[in-house]
């Protein structure tokens, strides 16, 4: 049997993130919305029962039971060693409680080094145009960042855009990474 729960510091403080970002989506007069597919990036590196039946164990540990969500749980290879847990779900608290909940299942069964990324894409809403962005959380730092890639291009980023996420997050109390060099670009997100 797999374990589902573990508490842990980083956990709460992730969980309090999700929040603050679920408060600031319901707001009128917010600036960003949620979109409805995020991910996490997993490398193989060491495989052991629940990563190598991830799909399975993920779909059993948020669709069944008095909690469950209408997640929608798909894996997708992303390259010989890593690949995409991908959760879509319409319902942006259940979506961001689902990806707590795979993060938790991760580090309940010794996976949490297989994590490379968590993320989320967010719409944010400028003056007259909407842009994709992303939020990314670094397991290693603990922290999100943005990411706004202008093409498949793995050089072109928009940085003003990125400044932009990072400064409204940082005012809602967000932990960010502060160490721009420490924004590693992940480029060809299937989502």
């Amino acid at each position: 049997m797999f374990k589902f729960f573990n508490k842990n510091n980083f956990l709460d403080d992730l969980w309090g993130n999700f929040q603050i970002i679920l408060d600031e989506i319901s707001n009128s007069k917010s600036r960003i919305n949620l979109l409805d597919k995020s991910g996490i990036l997993i490398s193989d590196h060491t495989n052991n029962d629940f990563t190598k039946n991830i799909k399975k164990n993920i779909k059993e540990i948020l669709n069944e039971g008095e909690s469950a969500t209408k997640t929608l749980v798909d894996v997708i290879d992303d390259s010989s060693d890593m690949y995409w847990l991908i959760l879509e779900d319409l319902n942006s608290n259940d979506l961001l409680s689902s990806l707590y909940t795979c993060i938790n299942a991760l580090n309940a069964n010794d996976s949490l080094s297989n994590i490379l990324a968590l993320v989320i894409p967010l719409e944010l809403l400028l003056e007259e145009t909407k842009e994709k962005i992303y939020l990314i959380y670094r397991v290693d730092t603990k922290s999100f960042y943005p990411f706004s890639p202008n093409s498949d291009d793995e050089k072109i980023r928009n940085k003003d855009n990125e400044k932009d996420l990072y400064n409204y997050l940082i005012r809602r109390k967000v932990n960010l990474e502060n160490t721009e060099k420490k924004w590693l670009g992940i480029w060809g997100i299937p989502f």
